[in-house]
């Protein structure tokens, strides 16, 4: 199974201190194209982010991409080697927060899970307790600014915990 990861995702579970978890989740070659590593690793990461961060890296392949293919020109530089990269290698999923990037990703053929979907599947192959899953989800969303509507938030919480209705 071939792996390729955003930068969002990265970010939020660095910041919730999960990262291992992608490793447990999905037995994958992970890639991450070398300008996504250049942006979570910019100027004003915190010490401990980093360090989880590039112990996260030495697991993964960066590759670097010179010139992408174009997916979207309303897609960042990043993005589109995300995509790039997931075409060139025929990756089975990606892991990516973005809605265009995820948009863009499923007219391609792929297959794609963003940081909460992560955290409901983490929660229902036993690697997080329902408790555990909430807990992050709600610290990704209170402390950590992570972008998410009101319904989203609502449905997500609901799978976790497995309420009906």
């Amino acid at each position: 199974m071939i792996l390729i990861v955003d930068a969002a995702p990265l970010i939020f579970l660095a910041k919730i201190n999960q990262l291992t978890l992608i490793t447990e989740l999905f037995d994958a070659k992970i890639l991450v194209p070398s300008v996504v590593q250049n942006e979570i690793l910019g100027p004003n990461v915190p010490p401990d982010e980093e360090r989880l961060l590039n112990g996260f890296l030495s697991n993964c392949k960066v590759v670097d991409l010179h010139s992408p293919a174009i997916f979207a020109k309303a897609l960042s530089f990043a993005d589109n080697c995300v995509l790039a990269l997931a075409h060139n290698e025929n990756a089975d999923i990606i892991l990516a927060d973005d809605r265009l990037v995820r948009r863009v990703a499923v007219i391609e053929g792929f297959r794609v899970v963003g940081t909460i979907g992560f955290l409901i599947r983490a929660e229902r192959r036993s690697l997080l307790s329902k408790e555990n899953a909430v807990d992050l989800f709600d610290q990704l969303v209170v402390e950590h600014s992570f972008r998410i509507s009101t319904g989203v938030y609502k449905a997500a919480r609901k799978t976790i915990l497995n309420i009906q209705g």
